[in-house]
């Protein structure tokens, strides 16, 4: 079975952002079931495939502001308490960021707490994006995210919070989620 293009892009999207970290903008290729199958008239593809454009160029337009707004909170310099201690994109993880003894401090609590809430509230509009594709595969990972994914990275965060790990073993946690989802949503394409 072929997997459709946004499908990928939005798993990845989704283990992106949940795992802490910024994204770039992809384009949506609907899939053989949002398009017009079987259609007896030209006109009713002609309209169809204006459909399907139109819902490609919607979706294009809310993964880019999505995209924008995780970019947004990595790089704001109000956010660098959290961002010098580990990076944007897990893939930055360094040898440094892995080992890292300290412990949460009380400033950095207050912008770190402030950041997951801000993602916690991405990740619930690009599991709605999936939710409401209609791809049953987009909607099975938006679910397997909200169930799985999401309690695992409620406790590593409330851990780094409350003092109880440090910030190498948030890192080191942070990079196995991904890394496991990664995996994880590689084998269910």
């Amino acid at each position: 079975m072929r997997i459709p293009y946004f499908s990928i892009v939005l798993g990845a999207l989704t283990i992106s952002l949940l795992s802490a970290c910024g994204t770039t903008s992809h384009s949506f290729k609907p899939s053989a079931s949002s398009e017009a199958v079987g259609q007896s008239s030209r006109s009713f593809q002609d309209t169809s495939r204006s459909t399907s454009e139109a819902e490609n160029e919607k979706y294009n337009e809310r993964i880019a502001i999505v995209a924008r707004d995780v970019r947004a909170i990595c790089t704001a310099p109000a956010n660098r308490l959290y961002y010098t201690r580990t990076p944007c994109l897990p893939a930055g993880m360094t040898e440094a960021h892995l080992r890292d003894p300290a412990r949460m401090t009380a400033q950095a609590k207050v912008v770190t707490k402030r950041i997951f809430d801000q993602l916690h509230k991405l990740n619930e509009e690009t599991r709605a994006l999936m939710m409401d594709s209609g791809n049953p595969d987009l909607i099975r990972q938006a679910r397997q995210s909200r169930e799985i994914v999401d309690p695992k990275i409620k406790d590593i965060q409330d851990a780094l919070l409350d003092g109880k790990i440090t910030w190498g073993e948030y890192n080191r946690a942070r990079l196995e989620i991904f890394e496991t989802s990664s995996k994880n949503s590689a084998i269910d394409q």
